[in-house]
């Protein structure tokens, strides 16, 4: 029986998401200090960190987003952005 909520891959996801939203935000925020149910919006993120934290996680992750894609939702929790990064990222 496997465990995937918090896979070896979800997590290395989560970290690589995490190194981003800090950069993005240039904030003083310890990316440990973020847990799935964070609100993105009250860590900083805005309308213009917003755009290059994608910009970003789509140049790690290789995918790119269509403006469907996109949602306050997504920012609403870490998790909702890891999840959606998941389902994104091509399998090797």
């Amino acid at each position: 029986m496997t465990h995937e909520t918090h896979s070896p891959r979800r997590e290395e996801i989560a970290a690589t998401i995490r190194s981003c939203l800090v950069s993005a935000i240039g904030s003083t925020v310890a990316a440990d200090l973020i847990a799935d149910d964070t609100n993105l919006f009250d860590v900083g993120v805005d309308s213009m960190n917003m755009t290059d934290l994608l910009l970003q996680l789509e140049e790690r992750f290789g995918f790119t987003l269509a403006p469907e894609d996109l949602s306050a939702d997504l920012f609403m929790r870490f998790s909702n952005l890891v999840d959606f990064v998941e389902s994104h990222v091509q399998l090797d």
